[in-house]
């Protein structure tokens, strides 16, 4: 209402960081059904076009490996493995 943005750092497992989650995998799965056709268009769809989902494609790309890192469970290896997929987002 006030068109100021809002950060929250949420508990791990907590309802706001599940509701981030699903909005994540929702946005990341409507950029594939749109990548999808895009790529099925085959020749009709330019090299510029397609150059154009990339940027899109990263930063989808990044959020579902942050999703799947957060939702490792907690040991020593784990949480080794999720730091470092972290640092790499």
């Amino acid at each position: 209402m006030t068109r100021k943005d809002m950060f929250v750092v949420s508990p791990r497992g907590g309802v706001l960081s599940a509701c981030a989650d699903i909005a994540g995998l929702e946005a990341a799965s409507a950029l594939l059904a749109v990548v999808e056709s895009v790529l099925e268009a085959g020749e009709a769809v330019s090299d510029a076009e397609r150059a154009a989902f990339l940027e899109h494609m990263a930063a989808t790309l990044a959020e579902v490996v942050s999703i799947a890192a957060n939702r490792l469970p907690v040991n020593a290896g784990t949480h080794a493995a999720a730091e470092r997929l972290m640092r790499r987002a």
